[in-house]
């Protein structure tokens, strides 16, 4: 048995706006019951207060580290690879160098699909289950800190355009009302992911809606 936590999990994989954070956890043993007791729910359990006042206790005993996918970064990597592959190439690179027993929020359908992909990247030695983050409170951690540096990205985007789009995630009405929204679409789009389905549906029911 190690005597390290590992956990690997993202926040922002389905929006249509703003950045895929990838994060790590790391925990030293002898911290687990404190762990434990701040790590009982995944982040999307939790307000993004109780979120934040959450990562406050976390970081007297974990360490953190983050990669950061913006808008931009998405558009040019989905030309040529899957948006799972991207996802597990920066889990790959985050847990370069570390030894623990590492235990990773499941991407694909099916474990040996997901095994197959971290492979590719280098990495072999790990554990991967759906919904890790509510299982396992290493992952829950790194849950937490990724959904804290999302929301903060969100935040700084909203700030920086005066456009308020809510979560920017598809199921946002607000989201979905702002990119309906030409001119507000336009000044959006360097935190845009262009290569969404949620945008194509839109252009393509604003298409049908301009013909009739």
């Amino acid at each position: 048995m190690s005597n390290f936590l590992i956990g690997l999990d993202e926040a922002g994989k389905g929006p249509v706006i703003g950045p895929l954070i990838v994060c790590v956890s790391i925990c030293d043993r002898q911290h687990e019951k404190s762990l434990k007791k701040y790590c009982k729910k995944d982040s999307k359990q939790l307000s993004a207060k109780q979120r934040e006042e959450t990562l406050v206790e976390l970081n007297k005993f974990c360490t953190f580290k983050v990669i950061e996918l913006t808008a931009a970064d998405l558009n040019t990597h989905m030309k040529t690879m899957s948006l799972n592959d991207i996802e597990a190439r920066a889990m790959a690179s985050l847990l370069k160098n570390l030894t623990g027993d590492i235990m990773i929020d499941l991407l694909d359908r099916y474990e040996w699909t997901f095994r197959a992909r971290m492979e590719k990247f280098g990495i072999k030695r790990f554990e991967a289950q759906h919904k890790a983050d509510e299982n396992f409170p290493i992952v829950a951690a790194a849950s937490i800190n990724a959904k804290v540096l999302r929301d903060l990205r969100v935040k700084e985007i909203i700030e920086a355009t005066g456009i308020d789009f809510g979560s920017g995630y598809p199921s946002d009405p607000k989201t979905i009302s702002v990119l309906k929204n030409a001119e507000l679409q336009k000044k959006l789009k360097p935190y845009i992911r262009e290569r969404w389905r949620t945008l194509e549906n839109i252009k393509q029911k604003k298409l049908f809606e301009d013909e009739i």
